[in-house]
């Protein structure tokens, strides 16, 4: 297919240079090319900021942008939103891959059908080097489904700025900003539609399976009763509902 419109891709970036390059070289290898990288990097301990400067000396498609000090993921990602000039908007964090075609497949969907938003299936890299597929049977997410299950990936997430307001990532749902971005856009009626194959690569480091879980039911619970501003009972109706759709899914 042609390459008619700018693809805005959005990734923050902190204490990431272990596997930026990677993720980059996934980037560069697209079959669609008319893209612009807006990283925002988060001020990290790490060489990560000086990675990236020689980065964007030797390739013109790439927008680096800086915070003024270290804020997160969701205000890195909003200062990318705010700056993205594609009509398309798609969000790759720092440490994942996508598939060579991901792009392709997924803007000539969007136009051929006439869809706004758009996610896909996606492989799990675990730190063992093995990998397992995640592909919901669900064809498409509503506000009503999103309440009880997430099957939307953040990396494997495109949307149409022509056709949809462009949706910020909520300061008020920490650690699950992304899911409450979702929340935001289906709650105005509007359907995010599953391309049923696999276009991206999650890696599942060693930190995030030994992460607490305690400390992301609250912050799950935390989108229902502060974001969604659901009472207590309701908050909890959907925290349980969840927990047995996904069995707080690892991976999403």
């Amino acid at each position: 297919m042609s390459n008619d419109f700018l693809v805005s891709i959005v990734t923050p970036a902190y204490n990431c240079s272990k596997t930026i390059l990677e993720t980059f070289d996934s980037i560069k290898k697209q079959t669609y090319t008319n893209w612009e990288w807006i990283i925002i990097e988060d001020h990290s301990l790490d060489n990560t900021f000086e990675l990236l400067s020689n980065l964007a000396k030797e390739d013109k498609r790439i927008v680096l942008l800086r915070t003024l000090e270290n804020s997160g993921t969701a205000v890195a990602r909003n200062m990318g939103i705010d700056n993205a000039k594609g009509r398309f908007v798609a969000f790759l964090d720092a440490d994942d891959l996508w598939k060579p075609n991901k792009l392709e497949v997924q803007i000539k969907y969007m136009i051929e059908n006439d869809v706004s938003f758009t996610y896909s299936n996606y492989d799990v890299l675990l730190p063992d080097g093995k990998i397992v597929s995640f592909a919901p049977k669900k064809g498409y997410a509503d506000y009503k489904t999103l309440l009880k299950r997430n099957d939307i990936g953040c990396l494997t997430v495109v949307y149409d700025s022509t056709k949809i307001e462009k949706p910020y990532m909520p300061l008020d749902a920490q650690k699950r900003e992304d899911y409450a971005a979702w929340l935001d856009v289906t709650k105005k009626g509007i359907k995010a539609i599953k391309i049923n194959e696999s276009l991206a690569i999650y890696r599942l480091g060693n930190a995030t399976l030994t992460s607490n879980k305690k400390k992301m039911i609250k912050y799950h619970y935390r989108v229902y009763r502060h974001h969604e501003k659901f009472g207590v009972i309701k908050s909890l109706y959907y925290l349980f509902a969840f927990m047995m759709n996904k069995k707080f899914s690892k991976y999403n």
